[in-house]
């Protein structure tokens, strides 16, 4: 069973959010047509966008003479960085460091760590506070030697540790710093989709329950803190093998009270919206399907990343014959839930992941993609910069931008976005 979530409302006067969604295809035609099809709230959505969007609910939703409840409509989106503002992974990710929420001997974290690169250093900027080379092995000995030290001193305390029995540790200074700067590592040598998975399969030894249990935590931790960047920085007393390293990291998580209402009035217009994301899905689902923070949607219709599970316990492996929901990945779960069941593509696509260029790529016939105007990966500013050009009046747009501030985690009414420390809007470039 599934933890209750503590009650948090987006706090706009949403009451529609927190009501179960009425169901299009269950009402009958009479009681349609004695009321107006619902509408989008205006709220701080850029108006052309949300007049594009509002234009195809009413089209295509039970509202219409073309629709088909045998196959209904379907809308795909990605949850990080566009159903909320921030990363759910990420917020998990840095609320089991910031507490020690790890539960494996050693030796088992260090496989886990550890990906397949050389022995040569890491490409820039990757180098140690003092500008020498980081080779990869050494980074992952001083990280396990750290962890040694932690599960050591804290291992048979209840997780997660109260971050005041941690906070002067060097140990955990270190271990948090050199964690961040690893992952940002792999990233860079791999790519951001085995970035992605190298984090999930932290939850590795914990229990659904637990698991579910810290990302709940999590989220209430974040929701509540101020948006910051953070500087992390290794002690000088531990410089490992490696050297002391320092990394950057963002701490921001946010409802979106448009997105929590255009999810409503997508399921009160008969069409269906999917989310799709990179993230695991236990954690997606926890804030997803919840109508106590605004979502509330079905649990079938969430799409993450999956581990093998073997007595309730998580597995550092994917689940077999199931695609990671990154790039390809994404796509094909959407191609084969969903599009050839219902013959159709995707009525609106909303993309803030940035794995998300594919599904983009793979929809020509899709007419709206909303993109979160955002720093993104390179395939994703192709989109980007398309969707920032300016069209004529006659010219059907199907890329339109949704900006946002990042200091606030609001969306902004217009297509420019401000980004975290700046108070000039951009575009990209």
């Amino acid at each position: 069973m599934r933890p209750v979530l503590h009650r948090r409302t987006f706090g706009l006067g949403l009451t529609a959010l927190l009501a179960t969604p009425t169901i299009g295809r269950a009402t009958g035609l009479p009681d349609l047509m004695d009321r107006p099809p619902p509408e989008l709230e205006e709220l701080k959505w850029h108006p052309p966008l949300r007049e594009a969007i509002q234009a195809l609910i009413n089209a295509h939703g039970h509202y219409s003479d073309t629709y088909n409840g045998n196959a209904p409509p379907y809308v795909v989106m990605d949850w990080n960085n566009t159903a909320i503002v921030g990363d759910v992974q990420q917020t998990l990710f840095v609320f089991m460091l910031e507490h020690f929420c790890f539960l494996m001997p050693a030796q088992k974290f260090r496989k886990l760590i550890h990906v397949h690169a050389s022995t040569h250093p890491l490409p820039a900027p990757f180098a140690n506070m003092a500008g020498q080379p980081v080779t990869f092995p050494d980074l992952v000995t001083d990280i396990v030697e750290d962890y040694s030290a932690l599960a050591a001193r804290y291992g048979h305390m209840p997780h997660p540790i109260a971050r005041e029995e941690l906070q002067d540790n060097p140990a955990m200074l270190a271990f948090r710093a050199r964690m961040a700067f690893c992952h940002q590592a792999v990233a860079a040598l791999h790519g951001p989709d085995a970035a992605q998975q190298w984090m999930i399969r932290l939850v590795a030894e914990q229990t659904q329950t637990d698991v579910i249990a810290l990302s709940r935590a999590a989220n209430e931790w974040c929701l509540g803190a101020s948006i910051t960047n953070q500087k992390w920085v290794c002690p000088s007393s531990r410089p490992g093998k490696a050297g002391p390293v320092q990394a950057d990291m963002t701490q921001m998580l946010r409802l979106t009270p448009e997105m929590g209402n255009l999810l409503q009035i997508l399921q009160e217009h008969g069409i269906d919206p999917i989310i799709c994301s990179s993230a695991l899905e236990d954690l997606v689902a926890l804030f997803a399907t919840s109508a106590e923070y605004g979502y509330n949607l079905r649990h079938e219709h969430v799409f993450g990343a999956r581990l093998v599970e073997h007595k309730g316990v998580m597995e550092p492996t994917e689940a077999p014959h199931y695609p990671f929901p990154a790039g390809a990945g994404k796509t094909e779960l959407i191609r084969v839930h969903f599009e050839q069941k219902r013959k159709q593509p995707p009525l609106m696509i909303f993309a803030g992941e940035s794995s998300s260029a594919d599904l983009l790529r793979s929809f020509p016939d899709t007419s709206l993609c909303c993109l979160i105007n955002r720093k993104q990966s390179d395939d994703m500013e192709v989109f980007l910069r398309e969707a920032a050009k300016p069209t004529g009046a006659s010219t059907p747009r199907r890329l339109y931008l949704q900006g946002r501030d990042e200091n606030t985690g609001e969306w902004r009414p217009h297509a420019t976005s401000l980004l975290l420390g700046s108070t000039t809007p951009t575009l990209p470039t």
